[in-house]
């Protein structure tokens, strides 16, 4: 196999970048003085709402408005300060927002002494399941009238928080016909994740 040229190398970084946009989990990559060194659209929208709350956050371009919430930051700063000889720096940490249903799991990757270690964040944003009897807002109405009866049926759970295999399980369908479904909502509704359509649905 011949060595790639530069222009194959950026193209297919390009590729591996668009894939990972489609993750349906927020990823992050922080250098050791905690600047962004990449992060995918489901990342910037849960720092939007850990940052400005979730009405704000809805009105806001999460990518270009980009700052990491300050929560986050102090769990950075405690893992490099410990780094490399606390078992603390050792282990994923765990932050959460409960109310807002805001998850992050931070560690430290240092794949070797010739590296700067740098911070891998794994964001995820999902509203607590108590909000199933919240009332939909007139703009929520508007876009659930998009859907067809089953995608509304999907799209609400997502609302709710609920994974792939939990809605598939409550609603008497397979994995695969939920994602198929899910597909259909993000078209629909112009989204690229499930964060988006929770959001969309909760303001």
């Amino acid at each position: 196999m011949s060595p790639m040229s530069p222009s194959d190398r950026t193209d297919q970084l390009t590729h591996y970048a668009a894939m990972m946009e489609e993750v349906p989990v927020g990823l992050l990559l922080l250098d050791w003085d905690l600047h962004p060194v990449w992060f995918n659209a489901e990342a910037a929208r849960a720092c939007a709402v850990w940052n400005h709350g979730e009405r704000r956050a809805a009105a806001l371009r999460a990518r270009s408005a980009f700052r990491l919430p300050a929560p986050l930051a102090a769990v950075c700063e405690r893992l490099r300060a410990a780094w490399p000889d606390g078992d603390f720096a050792k282990q994923p940490q765990v932050v959460s927002d409960l109310p807002r249903g805001l998850h992050a799991r931070i560690r430290v990757h240092a794949p070797n002494a010739a590296v700067s270690p740098a911070f891998h964040l794994q964001l995820d944003y999902r509203r607590p399941r108590g909000d199933r009897d919240r009332p939909l807002s007139p703009g929520a109405v508007a876009l659930l009238a998009r859907l067809t009866e089953r995608e509304r049926e999907v799209a609400m759970r997502v609302r709710e928080g609920l994974r792939t295999n939990e809605i598939a399980s409550e609603l008497r369908r397979s994995p695969l016909t939920i994602k198929t479904q899910l597909a259909a909502v993000f078209a629909k509704l112009g989204v690229r994740g499930r964060s988006r359509v929770a959001a969309l649905l909760n303001r």
